[in-house]
């Protein structure tokens, strides 16, 4: 039995904190959270154990399992950005288990930090285990989007296409804390809040992209210091290339995913996957002879998903089956990609996408974080 302890019980803190109450996830207890607001506390009192402490920071019930106070093997992460990597990093040195919600920080060397005392604690521990709360990674259709790209039946990726605008926010979503939409303990906007398992999913189906050139608009829709519209244009080592484009403030929005292989389409659209597929390669029409405009002979096919079961319930039932849907490295990632487009936005130009670990991504993540500072500070 996997016992438990939940760093940060705003909204999806609670959310998981009542999952796990409620025996939803088999062989996890809830031993211990942090603070909860009163009117939420009200509302969800009665699911909660009755035996659960509560404590007032992350700091202090770590310290209350160093003073034995709790008995804890496993610690949810759910709090603000920032504070990731100090609570993360203080949970490995005590040897305990971490899922961490999205993102793993705001920074890609915040991310780095915690992989690096997630491996030091390991070599005590080998069992430990580190992962984050990817739970997109679980919905069928984007398993299946892998599985068929990953599998090379339809050739390589030659462009991506991602238009994700239905994440409308209205002035009140902003104006509900003061740490919103803020550079200094926000972090970042749209990409940052938002768009984080976008970013995810995009790396985890398509790769890893070489470079980025980023367009970021500033307040465009709202009274806010950070981007509520994005524009990304990424080119991939094979020679594919890519446009990721987000907003909050566009109604009424879409969510298309498109994949284009030498020899079909993938279209995610509203849940669902279609697949247009030629009859034979494109390469064979390419080089053929015959009519000057010939079209290429292919059709639409409806690909089924799996049934769709609740993901954050698949996810922390695989974690504590000691299978992890997205390990800590994973978080590196997106972090990455993310820094990417701010970075290539405010320097106007197009910026590579250094491999991991090298003396290129730790002068890229000082470039970044003085740019951080300097917006934080304006």
């Amino acid at each position: 039995m996997a016992r438990v302890a939940i760093i940060g019980m705003g909204n999806m803190g609670s959310k998981y904190a009542v999952m796990i109450a409620q025996g939803k996830v088999p062989g996890m207890q809830l031993v211990a959270a942090t603070r909860i607001r009163t009117e939420r506390y009200e509302e969800i009192k009665d699911i909660l154990p009755a035996d659960m402490k509560l404590y007032q920071s992350g700091e202090l019930l770590l310290d209350g399992y160093d003073a034995k106070e709790i008995d804890i093997d496993t610690v949810l992460i759910v709090t603000p950005h920032y504070s990731h990597e100090a609570l993360a990093v203080k949970a490995f040195e005590r040897g305990l288990n971490v899922l961490c919600d999205k993102p793993a920080g705001v920074y890609s060397r915040q991310a780095r930090n915690m992989m690096d005392a997630y491996f030091k604690a390991k070599t005590k521990n080998p069992r430990l285990l580190y992962g984050y709360i990817f739970h997109q990674r679980t919905f069928p259709v984007y398993r299946k989007m892998r599985e068929i790209v990953q599998s090379g039946k339809y050739g390589n990726i030659k462009r991506v296409n991602w238009i994700v605008t239905d994440w409308y926010r209205p002035n009140a979503y902003y104006e509900s804390g003061s740490w919103r939409a803020t550079w200094a303990m926000d972090g970042g906007g749209t990409l940052l809040n938002q768009c984080p398992h976008n970013i995810d999913l995009l790396q985890w189906i398509c790769g890893m992209p070489a470079s980025v050139q980023g367009f970021c608009h500033e307040g465009k829709y709202h009274p806010i210091e950070v981007e509520d519209d994005v524009t990304a244009y990424f080119e991939w080592e094979n020679g594919a290339t890519g446009v990721f484009i987000a907003s909050t403030g566009e109604a009424a929005g879409i969510n298309r995913f498109e994949i284009s292989l030498d020899n079909a389409l993938l279209v995610c659209e509203k849940g669902n996957l279609r697949i247009l597929e030629l009859d034979k390669p494109e390469s064979e029409y390419r080089k053929g002879h015959g009519d000057l405009f010939a079209k290429p002979v292919c059709s639409w096919r409806e690909i089924a998903g799996e049934e769709a079961v609740e993901p954050y319930i698949i996810l922390l039932k695989e974690f504590n089956e000691g299978k992890l849907v997205a390990e800590g490295a994973e978080a590196i990632k997106s972090l990455c990609i993310t820094n990417a487009i701010y970075l290539s936005s405010w320097e106007n130009r197009r910026v590579e996408l250094p491999p991991q670990p090298s003396a290129d991504e730790l002068e890229f993540e000082k470039r970044f974080e003085s740019w951080l500072a300097r917006k934080s500070n304006q």
